[in-house]
């Protein structure tokens, strides 16, 4: 498998996202369509973020200590619970039982994404050929084909959707236990990567994750409650799927071509850009107030969050010192969990009690804030670097 590792690992990656696709896309729709509310589905999805936001430091720091834990334990792991939770909701159950089942999937598969990634950049810092952007583009490409396959298995049966859920992650599992490094390197134990310490030699750029958690607050709550903005413009089920295939859709391109990209316009321009993009882009939906509003918002993710997530990633890789690496990623990670604790539970709330596009206008307006602080804080880290 690693005789041909840009396909190997596009096919992991591509799994990761099938499975996360179920998770971020259609948590709403198939809670709510076994009876729970907004208020609900925000909330155990604030407590998954919550989980993730804690587990993925703490797991990075374990991979990166002196200890015996390797990243193909913690993967292996984290895959086995998510299927096990998983195939117990195929069995019927309390409501309560079947909320913490379906409350361990999502934990897992949130906390999983920045290991799936750290074993990419695994390969590339050890100098093996594997083109990162193509292979997150081949991910977006099926995270965007399986939206609109999940949509069609929504309107037969919503088991369909768990099943696939199921392979895909059945997937990262086997793709784990061939892709992820066996031992831990053999060059003694290395020194345990605190936070504090970071903190103090990145100043900056940890103002730069306060700024991308509050820009992810609307990118979030976009995620979470798409189904509820797109019913209150006139939409329904067969819209959703569209809106997610237009958005993983044109991610694809900048995917593929973000090494080009940021080769003539410069990383730190492109991210700078894409970062003002993820701001703005929730105004056309409230300025059109329609179907095509939302459309038109997922199309603009060529331009914002597509290449400010690579951007941002490769940034961290290229800015952290080499046994602090998967930390940046899991702070990276876990930035986006923190606001999403925030933005599932107080979205849930607000489109309970003021209505979707109401609650996208204040989660907006949160963003831009983000985005402000997210650009001073860039340019004092460049300052910095430099």
């Amino acid at each position: 498998m690693k005789k041909h590792l840009n396909a190997s690992y596009a096919l992991y990656l591509s799994l990761y996202w099938v499975s996360a696709c179920f998770i971020y896309g259609y948590t709403r729709l198939f809670l709510s369509e076994l009876g729970f509310s907004a208020d609900q589905v925000g909330l155990l999805l604030a407590f998954d973020c919550a989980g993730a936001m804690v587990l993925q430091p703490l797991l990075a720091r374990i991979i990166e200590g002196p200890g015996r834990i390797t990243m193909r334990h913690v993967l292996l792991g984290m895959s086995l619970i998510a299927l096990f939770a998983g195939g117990l909701l195929l069995i019927p159950q309390p409501r309560a039982v079947l909320l913490c089942l379906f409350g361990a999937m999502g934990l897992m598969t949130m906390g999983i994404q920045p290991f799936v990634n750290a074993v990419g950049f695994g390969y590339m810092n050890r100098g093996a050929r594997l083109n990162w952007s193509v292979t997150r583009g081949v991910a977006s490409l099926a995270f965007a084909l399986f939206s609109k396959v999940y949509a069609a298995l929504a309107e037969r049966d919503l088991n369909w959707l768990l099943g696939l859920y199921l392979l895909s992650t059945a997937g990262i599992l086997v793709c784990s236990l061939l892709l992820a490094e066996r031992e831990a390197p053999a060059d003694g134990p290395r020194p345990q990567v605190r936070h504090g310490s970071l903190l103090r030699r990145y100043p900056a750029f940890f103002g730069m994750l306060l700024g991308t958690a509050l820009l992810f607050f609307q990118h979030n709550f976009l995620d979470a409650y798409l189904y509820d903005v797109v019913v209150a413009v006139g939409g329904g089920t067969g819209e959703l799927g569209t809106a997610l295939l237009i958005g993983a859709g044109v991610e694809t391109p900048m995917m593929l071509l973000f090494t080009r990209v940021a080769d003539r316009c410069g990383a730190r321009r492109l991210l700078m850009v894409s970062a003002v993009g993820m701001a703005l882009k929730p105004w056309f939906i409230l300025l059109a107030g329609s179907v095509w509003g939302v459309y038109v918002m997922r199309f603009s993710h060529f331009v914002s969050f597509a290449p400010f997530l690579l951007a941002l990633t490769y940034y961290a890789n290229e800015r952290m010192a080499e046994d602090e690496k998967v930390t940046g990623q899991a702070l990276i990670t876990g930035a986006i969990s923190l606001s999403g604790v925030f933005s599932y539970l107080f979205g849930g709330m607000l489109v309970s009690g003021w209505g979707a596009l109401r609650a996208l206008l204040i989660c907006t307006l949160i963003g831009m804030a983000g985005g402000a602080l997210f650009l001073l804080f860039a340019v004092r880290d460049q300052k910095q670097k430099q």
